[in-house]
């Protein structure tokens, strides 16, 4: 017969191999097994059949494997056993002249079967394997040795499967390590069984079956044949099989485990070949994608294979033909540094741009914070917080912006980050500490941290080292005490925090300059703050609340040196409210009172602080700044003061040629539905017309929403090309909200711009990049905002004695309500509609911001009101925080209203409530 010609693809048995031909374009090459004609080798062990190997089984099939797998061969077919149709016959490796049997016979692996030596038609070549055995008996080769046969080595131990064995420890003892393996089948090109050498033992050759996903890759399914699922090839499945068999099938190669996947049964590595990692190669050929979850685990990194895998995209092999890059959002990257001011979430923080101080909301790139609503990741999310708190508050990061995630009807648009500090990526630390999770992405999601693969990384690593939400340990649980709940409440723990001097604490929330919230670990308690000796001006709640002048230069400086900073505080007492009032100090030694009143953020609280264990710091401090007229003191103090204030801030009223009646309008009152959007002072408020005005705004301002929502979207880094000049109509973006509303331009200096907030009576100074033009559609209704004061009195102002009383009082009663104002005239009185300071700087607007008439109204609150009598004006009167103005020209317009008004006062007065605690107060006594 003539000789055919093949490649061995496998060694079943010392003396069996499978031969396949040459690749076919339309699919695998055939195969066909053949045995070696007139000799046997020692057999292997069946785990069907529960069988051990014969002795030295194992090492004559490994020298066959060695010899003649993955060559080229020539072999003929001696004959076939019809039963079973197995084919024995002669092979031959191509350019040797000795067949392979022989060659088995020789070295003393196989030898001759006995019906062989029976047969009475024995060719030649029987003859000579007869001999050849002979002469590897007499040199005790191979099978023959008795050396090898009665040795420990000559019984192998190859378990197949991990059955009663722990993988973990197996991986654990391994892990790293390159051990010596040989490929014993290719289920798909990306999982391979191997048959690993365990280096452990010199007296025993010991093995272990295993099965391996190869690490960072995921080849087509080729599953055939297997029980109770169908079969199932995907494209290129049956490619990227043959790519690896032909390359590795029973090769010599190195193992690196490297983790454990599926049911941990399965073990996942890199299997390297002296001509490279055939994980690249498969990459490299379009023949296996890249996976996240095990692409962490590739020794050496994964670079090597996104390279490859980049390679087969650009050049659209395979598995990426028609392959179109997606779209990112990478145009949008930048990189910047700047200061972590606020840490917002677990995974979101508040960066101050340094050259811009520009501050951007940043979400770490590709991370996710624990999820309250599991139950076992919940406990984590306070510790995630503080631990982001204590690496990164008040320090200098690097920023790379990775992406942009689109506004969604849930989401604002959040700006993904990669954040290092102490060029340390801080979400790779977050993730190693189980404090965090990665997100996984989509396969065709680009929009991904920069570092996502080291992410993932350092996820693996804690999920094995048990850390943070990966733990099988409960989740911690916080419970905190709110010291500050009452009055009462405050006063029982007052003792223990006088007790022990300083006490450390956590400053979580800055109301104004001088008012926090903060967290005592010591006592596990929250607790609101007040800065002893000082006053720092309000801050505006919302929208339709104005701060004081520099109550937001003061709350400013107050977030940016206290806020989630680690504080000692000293407690000297409570107030009404619960409060604590006491001494705060930064880094041991800085006293933020004594740095507010430095920096004209603050005036002193002459009570207090005359009995302030720090007196004479704090009284220092404010002369300080009013010599170097910083900020509140810009403009300056008469020459003739002292440092130190020897009587109560002066009542004022206003002078005949500070108002103008308009006599013009109609004497008899009007009513009018009303709800207060701002209260400036006592003396000035802001008034919307219920019927007028809600209804009109509500729509108005759903529409400019919308409008505003519609503009071209920020971009980063860009400014607006609006320039706005003085008393222009614009949009303007309110600093505590972040919403637009119209607004009037006052005085523009240094691109930033006074603001009057033309619905709701609130004015600010902003950048001019918070401006915007306004559409003429949103021009048509009516500023809504209307300014008034209560009619006939004079309330003091909040930086006089008993004016802080006042407003808080008239808050109360007129605040987040609807009431009934009686117009009782109208005015206008000569005031700019903008201020600068002495040295000229752009200061907050003060005084009137509207060119519309002042409104003198009487106030009554439906619920609570029984006569015309029973108003708000009569009832700050009769608390002795109001007093009536004599000379009012307006007086005569309802003479009744007036004259009860002076009847409450003098009860006031006779009862020393309020301003008159310790007597009349009148303005003849405060010319003196």
């Amino acid at each position: 017969m003539a000789l055919q010609k093949g490649i061995v693809k496998s060694v079943l048995s010392g003396d069996t191999v499978i031969l396949r031909g040459r690749p076919r374009n339309n699919g695998p090459p055939p195969e066909r097994q053949l045995n070696l004609s007139y000799v046997a080798a020692p057999r292997l062990g069946s785990i069907r059949k529960d069988t051990r190997d014969e002795p030295l089984a194992f090492e004559s099939r490994n020298f066959l494997r060695t010899l003649v797998v993955g060559k080229e061969v020539t072999f003929r077919v001696n004959h076939t056993v019809a039963a079973s149709g197995l084919e024995f016959g002669t092979m031959y490796i191509a350019g040797q002249s000795q067949d392979v049997a022989s060659i088995c016979v020789r070295e003393g692996w196989c030898r001759v079967r006995d019906e062989a030596r029976r047969s009475d038609q024995l060719p030649d070549e029987g003859e000579e394997l007869m001999r050849l055995e002979a002469q590897a008996q007499a040199q005790k080769k191979g099978i023959w040795s008795d050396e090898l046969l009665h040795s420990t080595r000559a019984t192998l131990y190859r378990p197949i499967s991990f059955q009663g064995k722990d993988p973990q420890a197996f991986l654990d003892k391994y892990r790293g390590k390159r051990l010596d393996a040989i490929v014993e089948q290719v289920r798909d090109g990306s999982t391979l069984r191997l048959l690993v050498y365990l280096p452990d033992r010199e007296d025993v050759e010991e093995y272990q079956a295993v099965t391996v996903f190869l690490s960072g890759i995921k080849s087509p399914i080729v599953r055939k044949g297997v029980p109770g699922l169908d079969d199932l090839v995907e494209p290129f499945g049956e490619e990227a099989k043959f790519f690896v068999e032909s390359r590795l099938l029973q090769r010599d190669v190195k193992l690196i485990l490297e983790g454990l996947a599926g049911t941990n049964q399965n073990f996942v590595g890199s299997v390297l070949h002296p001509a490279g990692n055939i994980a690249e190669l498969l990459l490299a050929s379009g023949l296996a994608r890249s996976v996240d979850w095990s692409l962490v685990m590739v020794t050496g990194g994964p670079a090597k294979l996104q390279s490859a895998e980049q390679h087969a995209q650009k050049n659209q092999l395979r598995l990426w033909k028609g392959y179109v890059v997606q779209s990112t959002n990478h145009q949008h990257k930048t990189e910047f540094t700047g200061t972590v001011v606020r840490i917002v979430s677990a995974d979101t923080i508040l960066v101050r741009q340094t050259h811009t101080l520009q501050e951007h909301k940043l979400q770490l790139a590709s991370v996710r914070q624990p999820k309250l609503k599991d139950p076992k990741e919940a406990g984590y999310q306070y510790e995630a917080k503080e631990f982001l708190r204590k690496r990164l508050i008040g320090k200098t990061v690097h920023v790379v912006l990775d992406f942009i995630r689109p506004a969604t009807d849930e989401y604002d648009e959040r700006h993904c980050a990669t954040i290092t500090v102490d060029n340390v990526p801080i979400a790779d630390e977050l993730v190693a500490q189980g404090l965090a999770t990665v997100v996984r992405h989509r396969k065709d999601d680009m929009d991904r941290s920069s570092r996502y693969t080291q992410l993932l990384a350092a996820e693996a690593k804690a999920t094995a080292e048990h850390k943070g939400m990966h733990s099988a340990k409960a989740p911690p649980t916080q419970r905190f005490t709110d010291a500050s709940e009452s009055q009462s409440k405050a006063r029982r723990f007052l003792p223990f925090f006088q007790r022990g001097g300083r006490v450390v604490g956590v400053v979580e929330h800055v109301s104004n300059g001088g008012r926090l919230k903060m967290f005592i670990p010591k006592e596990n308690a929250k607790i609101t703050f007040v800065l002893s000796g000082i006053r720092v001006p309000r801050v505006g709640r919302h929208p339709q609340d104005p701060s004081e002048p520099y109550g937001l230069e003061a709350q400013r400086w107050t977030v940016d040196h206290c806020l989630q900073r680690d504080v000692e505080i000293e407690v000297e007492s409570t107030d009404k409210t619960g409060a604590f009032i006491g001494t705060l100090w930064l880094d041991h030694n800085l006293n933020v009172a004594v740095k507010l009143l430095e920096e004209g953020l603050a005036t002193l609280h002459e009570y207090s602080a005359s009995h302030n264990p720090h007196t004479n710091q704090l009284f220092a401090a404010e002369r300080e700044a009013k010599a170097q007229h910083k900020n509140l003191w810009k403009e300056g103090e008469s020459d003739n003061e002292t440092n130190h204030r020897q009587t109560p801030p002066s009542i004022t009223e206003p002078e005949d040629h500070d108002v103008d009646i308009l006599e013009e309008q109609a004497l008899v009152p009007e009513y009018k539905d009303v709800v207060v959007s701002e209260i400036a002072d006592g003396n000035h408020i802001y008034l919307q017309f219920v019927q007028d005005a809600i209804p009109g705004l509500q729509n108005l301002m759903q529409q400019f929403a919308a409008h505003h929502r519609s503009w071209v979207s920020y971009n980063g880094l860009g400014e607006s090309s609006f320039q706005p000049k003085s008393g222009d109509i614009c949009s303007a973006r309110f600093t505590i909200d972040d919403q637009w509303y119209r607004a009037r331009v006052g005085q523009v200096q240094d691109n930033l711009a006074q603001v009057y907030y033309v619905d709701y009576g609130n004015t600010e100074v902003i950048p001019i990049t918070r401006l915007r033009p306004i559409p003429e559609e949103f021009l048509s209704l009516p500023h809504q905002a209307h300014e008034a004061t209560l009619a006939f009195l004079t309330i003091p102002t909040r930086d006089q004695e008993y004016g802080q009383e006042a407003h808080d009082r008239l808050r109360e009663m007129i605040e987040n309500r609807q009431l009934v104002a009686v117009i009782e005239g109208r005015s206008r009185p000569k005031k700019s509609l903008s201020s600068t300071n002495p040295r000229g700087k752009l200061a907050m607007p003060n005084g009137r911001q509207t060119t519309m008439p002042l409104l003198h109204v009487t106030l009554y609150d439906p619920l609570v009101s029984n006569s015309l009598e029973d108003s708000i004006n009569a009832d700050l009167t009769r608390e002795g925080l109001a007093r009536v103005n004599q000379r009012d020209p307006m007086a005569k317009r309802n003479e009744r209203q007036f004259t009860h008004l002076i009847k409450c006062q003098e009860n006031a007065k006779k009862h020393h409530y309020g301003m008159f605690e310790y007597g009349d107060v009148n303005a003849e006594d405060h010319e003196e």
